[in-house]
């Protein structure tokens, strides 16, 4: 059974967040944290989502390698110790969305990727198993030391501890089939034609594009007409999707989001077996590589989101000894750059895709 949270009640977790298909960083974290664990002194490693989409060159984007060796070192060392959190970049690929921001568009060059696997001849990973390790990553992980681990932040919609249990029990591959159901009551053309007016394009020429189907006779050509009955009013969907791309503090204002994360984390603890105090996420851009967005969230940034990139940090975390406060964390981050990078030369993983 899919788990959406995990439970860490001892040990040190290393935590990291967003790395948006950048090789060398993943390669230095993996082997930081391998070097670690191997003298005991690390016994998690927890990478907090958005692996993957990269904004640079297409030769420079390593998402797809990313993903399969954290699938690889979870077979290797365990789900139990390599864990990664659903983020808002893997999200799309699961339900068959597009992803932009401005000019930038996110999902065509991963799914490109995903469809060279299965063009690979005996490829060990196919595209079905990528998209099942992501159906299968949990949104957050709870801590003896009252400290949540997740992608984004707080989510606005979570205002009962009845939504998060709606959220712990999510299963992707039913809210699929259930919009699947309601799309085969309409006329398949018709919203096809609807769909190329909203956007201006042939359907057929953003299938291609948005999914790197064949054609028609794909099975997955119709998947984006999905997007027309996932959201709805107070749907799961719509609790996760919300929850996972929500603006946090830029979209409240700092005051509104404290209450946010107060409530937030108030309703998880009242199902939850300890009290959770403190909330740790990236997925907003930070200045020296962490901010404390009042005294209950932690944001970090990696890699991308850390501006300058020189001052990334990760988080070392104690998971039994109690937090109760995002001070009592500062003296466990550290610098992604402290030390000499090892020489890190991209070795795809045997079942990447050959380059174009």
């Amino acid at each position: 059974m899919t788990q959406r949270v995990l439970d860490l009640t001892s040990g040190i977790a290393m935590v990291v967040t967003d790395l948006h298909g950048a090789w060398d960083i993943y390669y230095r974290m993996r082997e930081s944290f391998l070097t670690q664990y191997a003298r005991k002194a690390v016994d998690y490693l927890v990478l907090c989502g958005d692996m993957i989409h990269s904004e640079g060159l297409e030769e420079s984007d390593s998402s797809l390698d990313i993903l399969l060796d954290i699938m690889a070192l979870q077979a290797e060392v365990g789900k139990d110790r390599v864990i990664m959190l659903l983020g808002n970049h893997e999200l799309p690929h699961i339900y068959g969305l597009t992803l932009a921001k401005g000019s930038v568009e996110y999902t065509p060059r991963f799914e490109a990727a995903l469809a060279r696997l299965d063009q690979r001849y005996k490829a060990p990973v196919r595209r079905k198993d990528v998209i099942e390790f992501l159906m299968g990553l949990p949104f957050f992980v709870r801590t003896k030391a009252g400290v949540l681990l997740t992608h984004a932040g707080a989510g606005p919609d979570v205002t009962s501890p009845q939504h998060f249990e709606r959220l712990l029990n999510l299963k992707h591959d039913a809210l699929i089939a259930a919009a699947d159901q309601e799309l085969k009551k309409f006329d398949i053309a018709s919203l096809q034609r609807g769909y190329s007016h909203f956007t201006g394009l042939s359907y057929e020429e953003q299938a291609k594009r948005y999914l790197a189907v064949t054609g028609p006779t794909d099975p997955r050509y119709n998947d984006l007409l999905r997007v027309l009955f996932l959201s709805g009013q107070n749907t799961d969907f719509d609790l996760m999707w919300n929850t996972l791309f929500s603006q946090n503090e830029l979209e409240a204002g700092e005051a509104a989001y404290h209450r946010t994360v107060k409530n937030f984390l108030q309703h998880l603890s009242e199902i939850s077996p300890h009290e959770q105090r403190v909330l740790v996420a990236g997925h907003i851009g930070v200045k020296d590589g962490y901010t404390e967005v009042g005294k209950q969230h932690l944001r970090i940034a990696s890699y991308t989101h850390a501006f300058p990139k020189r001052s990334a940090r990760y988080l070392l975390l104690n998971c039994e000894t109690p937090v109760k406060t995002t001070g009592d964390l500062i003296s466990s981050l550290k610098f992604v750059f402290d030390q000499p990078a090892p020489v890190t030369p991209l070795i795809p993983h045997p079942s990447a895709p050959a380059a174009p």
